[in-house]
């Protein structure tokens, strides 16, 4: 009796002891997996921490690449070339020229008909003299409208042929004079268009404008073939 009693204790004494050894373990476990985590954990903020206090902001990234690279930039002003080239004033008279044509022709055309219908309701009430000369001057006033209408249309044909060719020239010499200034001078990389109504540019430094040198030399470059076509 005593001996079953001595191995049923000494069984439970191991059992009890692998238990304990077991759930020290466990804890052991525990303890060594919370510390590698929180090991983990400050590495990550460390590292987290080093790169976003060593790493530049996107400015200034974007102006170390572009220093690094040596971009150079410039813009001219579209309107101003328009307006103070003279291979574009002359383009430009041109046009205005047809275009007061047109205008003239309809105009006189709006007033002949005004006339032409006023004759219509009260040419009954006037003498037969009366009838005559504004029916005469009905229709020479039609015959005039007439010529100038064939005038107009053959003055668009030649606008629209001269026009076109001039405009090609003019644009192949801004381009041709730029590239040619670009490569004696400055040299840019980049050459923008500002114009007020139409420009991908909302805002450019103003040191960067070299429109009026631009202009300055085109014209002079347009004075001289001018004077080479007439000699």
């Amino acid at each position: 009796m005593e001996e079953n009693l001595n191995t049923q204790n000494e069984v439970h004494t191991d059992i009890t002891d692998r238990t304990c050894k077991t759930d020290e373990k466990k804890k052991c476990a525990c303890n060594c997996n919370t510390i590698l985590t929180v090991v983990l954990l400050i590495a990550v903020i460390v590292l987290y921490i080093l790169h976003f206090t060593n790493k530049p902001s996107n400015q200034q990234q974007i102006a170390q690449e572009s220093g690094s690279t040596g971009i150079t930039i410039g813009y001219i002003n579209t309107d101003s070339l328009i307006d103070q080239y003279e291979y574009a004033i002359e383009l430009n008279d041109k046009m205005k020229h047809y275009t007061n044509m047109e205008a003239n022709y309809k105009n006189k055309m709006a007033k002949f008909q005004e006339d032409y219908n006023n004759y219509l309701k009260t040419g009954a009430n006037m003498t037969l003299t009366d009838q005559k000369k504004t029916e005469e001057s009905l229709k020479k006033r039609a015959a005039d409208l007439e010529k100038l209408e064939n005038q107009i249309l053959a003055e668009q044909q030649k606008m629209e042929t001269v026009i076109t060719v001039d405009q090609k020239k003019m644009i192949e010499a801004v381009y041709a004079f730029i590239e040619d200034y670009n490569a004696k001078h400055q040299k840019f990389t980049v050459i923008l268009k500002k114009s007020f109504s139409e420009s991908p540019v909302l805002y450019i430094d103003s040191s960067l404008n070299i429109t009026h040198e631009i202009i300055d030399g085109l014209n002079k470059e347009y004075r001289e073939y001018k004077k080479g076509t007439r000699a």
